[in-house]
């Protein structure tokens, strides 16, 4: 095998890992902070909002808000059998 070809392998499996830790971490800020259906309780019902969680998040885990922000979102469009 050629050099190349180590490092297609080498980034596949890295990409494939990526992918899989995106679907955890989106469906670990979804259990923290679940989706709220269109008319449902807003955010300033709760002593701690959704972004303010989401960025407790963010700096507890040491991934960017707004990345966090994206995979739970996703992972609430996402059913679990898909995954």
């Amino acid at each position: 095998m050629g050099r190349y070809e180590q490092i297609v392998e080498r980034l596949r499996e890295a990409a494939e890992k990526l992918s899989k830790s995106s679907f955890i971490i989106g469906d670990g800020a979804l259990e923290v902070v679940p989706m709220q259906e269109h008319g449902g309780r807003s955010v300033g019902d709760d002593l701690f909002g959704v972004s303010a969680w989401l960025q407790r998040l963010s700096e507890d885990i040491d991934v960017p808000y707004n990345t966090i922000k994206e995979y739970r979102w996703v992972a609430s469009r996402w059913p679990e059998r898909h995954r």
